[in-house]
C-alpha cells in the first residue's frame, strides 16, 4: 500500500493537450510517417497530445493498430488490459496513447525513455517536439543509458552481427554471415544514425512488429517511415541522452499528473511511484489520491493521469 464508435480516432476524457500531429494529421518533414509533432510546452505544464480512442475492425490486431497510429506494440498492449491483442474484435473500443508527460531532465537534442519505448526530439528551433515509438534491446542484450551523440549515418547499413548474436543464429539453424548485406534480411533496415558510442545504432527495421518491445541486440529500432524522416531532420552532433525513468511526474497548474510504465523487467514498481510523488510534492500542501497512485502503479497503463491537487488555504 502506498502511503502520506468509429475508426477515426477521437479525444476523450478530461484532457486539454492539442494535437498537432498524430501519424493521419502532420507530416514530420516531407516524408509520410508516424511522427507528431507538437508545440513545445511551457516549462511549467510539460504535457504533450491527449488520449484518443478508435474502434477496431475484425482484420485488425493490436500490432496492425500500433504501425496505423505511430505507437508500439507494447504501449498500446498495456493502454488496454483485458483485450486479446491478436483479435480485438470487430468494433472493440481502443486507446491510444498518445499523450506523454515529458521525460526529465534537458528539453535538448533526442531522449531516449526506454521503459516508455519512445524517442522525443526536441527540435532545435525550440518551438517544438517530435516523437517516435521505438524498439530496444531484449534484457540479455540491454540499450545502454547514457549521454551521447549522433555522429553520423549510413545508408543502406551493412549489419556485422557480434559473436553473440551468431552463436545465436547458429542454434536456431539460422546461421549468420559476417556481414549482412543491405536488404530485406537486414535487421537494420534502409538507414542508421550512428551513436557515439561503439557499436550502437538508431535504425530502421524488417520486422516493424518488433518497435514498442525488446527485441534487439542493444540498437534502437524505428518503424521503416519513422527512421527516414528522422534521419532528415536531425543533424549530425545532436545530443542524444537514454534513460530509464519509467514513472513520470508534473504539475499541470495546481494538479499533479502522473504517468506510470512497467519497468525494464515488465514489472510495477510501487517505490518508483511513491518517491516520484514525494519529490514532486516537496515543498507543496498538497492532497494526494495514494489509493489511485496505487491503481495507476499497479496498472501501469502509460496514461497520464491527475494524482492530486494543491491543498487550498482556508
Amino acid at each position: 500500500m502506498l502511503g502520506n464508435g468509429t475508426n477515426t480516432p477521437v479525444a476523450f476524457g478530461r484532457h486539454t493537450g492539442a494535437v498537432w500531429g498524430l501519424c493521419l494529421a502532420l507530416a514530420f518533414g516531407t516524408v509520410a510517417a508516424h511522427a507528431a509533432r507538437y508545440p513545445m510546452p511551457d516549462p511549467s505544464a510539460p504535457r504533450i497530445g491527449e488520449i484518443l480512442v478508435t474502434n477496431s475492425k475484425y482484420e485488425d490486431s493490436l500490432a496492425k493498430l500500433a504501425q496505423r497510429y505511430g505507437v508500439g506494440y507494447r504501449e498500446l498492449v498495456d493502454a488496454n488490459p483485458g483485450i486479446d491483442p491478436w483479435i480485438p474484435g470487430e468494433g472493440t473500443r481502443i486507446v491510444l496513447p498518445t499523450e506523454y508527460l515529458l521525460p526529465s531532465g534537458p528539453r535538448d537534442g533526442i531522449v531516449l525513455n526506454l521503459p516508455e519505448y519512445r524517442l522525443y526530439y526536441f527540435l532545435p528551433n525550440g518551438a517544438e517536439i517530435v516523437t517516435f515509438p521505438i524498439g530496444i534491446g531484449r534484457s540479455s542484450y540491454p540499450t545502454p543509458q547514457t549521454d551521447t551523440k549522433i555522429v553520423g549515418r549510413v545508408r543502406d547499413p551493412t549489419w556485422y552481427p557480434g559473436e553473440s548474436a551468431r552463436k545465436e543464429y547458429a542454434a536456431e539453424g539460422r546461421p549468420l554471415p559476417p556481414a549482412v548485406p543491405a536488404g530485406p534480411d537486414n535487421p537494420m533496415g534502409s538507414m542508421a544514425l550512428v551513436l557515439g558510442i561503439k557499436s550502437y545504432f538508431i535504425h530502421g527495421t524488417n520486422k516493424p512488429f518488433g518497435v514498442g518491445q525488446q527485441a534487439s541486440f542493444g540498437c534502437v529500432r524505428l518503424y521503416p517511415d519513422d527512421i527516414e524522416n528522422l534521419a532528415a531532420n536531425v543533424p549530425n552532433g545532436t545530443r542524444v541522452r537514454i534513460v530509464d525513468e519509467p514513472v513520470k511526474v508534473a504539475w499541470l497548474d495546481d494538479e499533479l499528473f502522473m504517468e506510470v510504465h512497467k519497468d525494464l523487467n515488465e514489472q510495477a514498481n510501487l517505490q518508483a511511484v511513491f518517491d516520484a510523488i514525494q519529490n514532486a510534492i516537496a515543498g507543496r500542501s498538497t492532497d494526494v489520491d495514494w489509493q489511485r497512485a496505487e491503481e495507476m502503479a499497479r496498472d501501469a497503463t502509460g496514461v497520464p493521469g491527475p494524482v492530486g491537487l494543491v491543498r487550498l488555504a482556508n
